[in-house]
């Protein structure tokens, strides 16, 4: 996983430069800087407010300001407006927004004569490290407008894939807090006035109201121990997570939910597709091009499988003698990979196939609710049951007491 990293670093005149760079590791750092003759004199790990996703690697926010940028800048490209000027006529949001002060800094580095790529990476929170280098890769073959034009589609895409996940769950969530909501009224409110109630009439309690009663008592006897270990655990798990076998472990199992792993595995591989041929068409090699798409993908086990891939390449074998390494990783793209790289049609066959699990996911997401209707009728009437068993039982408890 990528992480962000402040660096010092002279050129070769003796000039100070310092800066943010995203990168793999301290080595890839200090390679970078290299690559653009400087030398590191400090390279230091920042803390990354990076927070692990299902999908994209923005928030929704930044999305729609990056859009926004990218669309203006390529539009402005085109025209035949230099860089400098398009950067000082480009406006995103609010005058004084935290957006518009990174612009004006990258303008006055490009202006210091330093490449617009390379300035980008100074703020990685912004601007993914895979989005600077395809700009690098654009500027330096030539192709910055077509670069430009992919980089602003590819978002775009992104953010409504997003946008109909969340649209699609948002009503199993809001069932779910309701039975949430509706079982906590219950077990404060309701069940104590049984227990009053019912313990004067000396009725005797059925099962399903002898349960609420029990749950009652220990939740409003032990809340303060419950909320320590739920504390607790959560810490412990968020722990767990942050190490690289924690991550691979619980990423794993979230591919094999059910509906939801599926739906997330071919978002993802949607989008390895599209940032792939962007990169391609920008001239980096597979190789390199593989190596940032691993540092761009989220869940840690697809991770794995496209480091895999890169391994495979390397060492010039087909990507079909991996199908069976590859546990999540579908067939059907491998095989249009390993198609498109024997025609020479590499670029073409990765759009097909990004085109094809953006139609499954748009599919999958837009009748997500009906998908998940049957689960949620059944824990619903589950719940329904054990509540009106709960409160009626007793009351038929009660008629047999007065009538006797």
């Amino acid at each position: 996983m990528s992480k962000i990293f402040s660096y010092k670093a002279r050129t070769a005149d003796g000039e100070l430069r310092t800066g943010v760079i995203q990168a793999e590791d301290v080595k890839r750092v200090a390679a970078i800087l290299s690559e653009q003759q400087l030398i590191p004199t400090g390279i230091q790990a920042q803390k990354s407010d990076d927070r692990p996703g299902l999908f994209g690697f923005l928030k929704n926010r930044m999305y729609e300001d990056l859009i926004i940028f990218t669309r203006s800048l390529s539009t402005l490209f085109h025209a035949g407006i230099p860089i400098l000027n398009a950067l000082a006529m480009i406006k995103v949001g609010e005058s004084a927004g935290y957006f518009n002060a990174v612009i004006k800094k990258i303008r006055d580095r490009v202006q210091a004569g330093r490449s617009l790529s390379d300035s980008m990476n100074e703020f990685p929170r912004i601007f993914p490290s895979i989005y600077s280098a395809t700009v690098a890769a654009g500027e330096i073959t030539g192709k910055l407008d077509t670069i430009l034009d992919s980089l602003a589609s590819m978002l775009e895409r992104d953010m409504e894939l997003n946008r109909q996940i969340k649209s699609s769950t948002r009503y199993p969530l809001v069932v779910v807090a309701a039975i949430v909501g509706a079982f906590i009224v219950i077990i404060t409110f309701v069940i104590p006035r049984f227990i009053q109630f019912y313990s004067k009439m000396g009725a005797a309690l059925p099962l399903p109201t002898k349960l609420l009663i029990w749950v009652n008592q220990f939740v409003t006897g032990y809340w303060i121990p419950i909320i320590a270990a739920v504390i607790v655990l959560g810490f412990i798990l968020k722990k767990i997570y942050s190490t690289p076998s924690g991550r691979l472990f619980f990423d794993r199992r979230l591919l094999l939910l059910p509906i939801f792993g599926d739906l997330i595995i071919k978002g993802n591989i949607a989008r390895f597709a599209y940032i792939f041929q962007i990169l391609l068409d920008s001239g980096i090699p597979v190789v390199r091009s593989l190596e940032m798409l691993a540092g761009v993908i989220k869940n840690a086990q697809l991770k794995k499988e496209i480091e895999l891939m890169e391994e495979s390449f390397r060492e010039g074998r087909e990507l079909t003698s991996l199908i069976d390494e590859l546990e999540f990783f579908p067939e059907m793209a491998i095989r249009m990979m390993q198609v498109g790289m024997e025609s020479g049609s590499m670029e073409t066959m990765l759009g097909e196939t990004a085109a094809h699990f953006s139609k499954e996911v748009d599919y999958k997401s837009r009748h997500l609710t009906s998908l998940l209707e049957p689960i949620l009728t059944v824990v619903l009437g589950i719940f329904v049951l054990i509540v009106a068993l709960a409160i009626f039982l007793p009351m038929w408890n009660l008629i047999q007491v007065f009538r006797g």
